[in-house]
């Protein structure tokens, strides 16, 4: 599987058309030197990542950055609107498609921002036109593809939850399930992202498969950016 690109292609598309109530607030002591600081903490760390992935590297976006080469983003012009004031993420991946079932790629980011209200703004941008993709040409590599809209009760303000399904053959005359999912959720003037991909062992067939494990890494991260809100960003 070419975990690397899809992961690429998932921090590509969440930033540009991925990811829902109202948000609200006033502009909070966010500044660039803060944030800095606090979002590194706002992702999954290393101790947290399942287990057999290697780092490939983090780093921190500015606006110009985020917008470089996205075409189907937000422009600097809304960004500064909604008042985004820098972002960050980490990315991880095995060295091989594993012959258990396991996460074999893994994407965690966080963007905050002036306000609750603005990332809600962008959120919100993004959930739209996430709506408006055709995931299916995206994952044409996977046969029999399916999407769905887990269910899961998240303590955030808002969220999107997507996974994708899909069969692919990862060893020759081997065709496993493979399993993409890209949630965004804010909390406050923070969102986050986390884009998981695993692969079933031969024959399995649940397409709920790791669902409870996924979740658990969004509530960590979740947790870690609603702590780094209260302590680096208040007033």
């Amino acid at each position: 599987m070419r975990a690397r690109h899809v992961i690429g292609a998932i921090a590509a598309i969440s930033v540009a058309a991925l990811l829902s109530a109202c948000g609200g607030g006033s502009d909070s002591a966010v500044t660039e030197d803060a944030a800095r600081v606090a979002l590194p903490a706002m992702v999954l760390q290393p101790g947290e990542i399942p287990a057999g992935l290697q780092p490939l590297g983090n780093e921190f976006s500015t606006n110009a950055e985020t917008i470089s080469g996205i075409g189907l983003g937000p422009t600097l012009e809304q960004l500064e609107k909604w008042g985004r004031v820098l972002g960050y993420k980490s990315e991880f991946q095995t060295a091989a498609p594993p012959s258990i079932t396991s996460v074999a790629a893994l994407s965690t980011s966080v963007s905050v921002y002036k306000s609750a209200t603005g990332a809600t703004d962008s959120l919100t941008d993004r959930e739209e036109k996430a709506r408006s993709v055709d995931w299916q040409q995206s994952h044409s590599d996977l046969e029999e593809f399916q999407q769905t809209e887990p269910a899961r009760e998240l303590p955030v303000d808002q969220a999107l939850w997507l996974r994708f399904t899909g069969y692919q053959e990862l060893r020759p005359g081997v065709r496993n399930l493979v399993i993409d999912d890209q949630i965004a959720f804010r909390v406050g003037e923070a969102w986050g992202f986390l884009g998981v991909i695993s692969t079933a062992a031969e024959g399995e067939t649940d397409r709920d498969i790791l669902l409870p494990e996924v979740e658990v890494l969004v509530r960590t991260q979740i947790e870690h950016m609603r702590n780094a809100l209260a302590s680096a960003f208040s007033e």
